[in-house]
């Protein structure tokens, strides 16, 4: 899992077709390119095993989602990488399976221009900027990138950043 935190600086390639189409109303969630079942199961599990990370019912979401949140001794993230709380992400139930998580700026246009996922209407609202909805993997090879971007919004929340991001591994530190 460490190698996955490691690993992601920038996402490996553009998502491979067009976007889905999306329900555009809230609640935000795909309807089409649905992900087979044991791949989101897999994407649930591994996602689980991130470091710090766990599971509960969201505040925000349907309590069908699994949201990822971390205690407080290791949400120590700005304000803005947290949904609700200290939830940074939470992952849509089958058959949907888009994955809803935060991402400091450069990641989050990155995720939109390489077609992995898209602003969330609430950031397109102004609410919470770092919200993004990225789109349910098709496939393993998309689950693992789909992981990545999980375990570094988990890294947003805990107030590390990869060197992507103005070469500083913390928050706290000066840019």
């Amino acid at each position: 899992m460490i190698a996955i935190l490691n690993r992601l600086a920038v996402l490996p390639h553009p998502r491979f077709g067009a976007r889905p189409r999306m329900h555009r109303a809230l609640p935000h969630f795909q309807l089409d390119q649905l992900p087979p079942a044991e791949t989101l199961q897999e994407l649930v599990e591994r996602s689980l095993q991130i470091p710090y990370v766990r599971s509960k019912q969201s505040r925000m979401a349907s309590p069908h989602d699994h949201a990822l949140f971390l205690a407080d001794e290791f949400a120590a993230g700005p304000p803005e990488a947290f949904i609700d709380d200290h939830e940074f992400c939470h992952l849509h139930p089958l058959p949907e399976g888009s994955i809803h998580l935060t991402l400091p700026k450069t990641l989050r246009e990155e995720v939109v221009r390489l077609g992995w996922g898209e602003r969330h209407p609430v950031a397109e609202a102004g609410i919470l900027t770092t919200l993004v909805t990225v789109y349910a993997p098709r496939d393993r090879e998309e689950m693992s990138t789909v992981l990545g971007l999980i375990a570094q919004s988990c890294q947003f929340a805990r107030g590390k950043l990869p060197d992507l991001y103005g070469g500083r591994r913390s928050l706290h530190e000066a840019p």
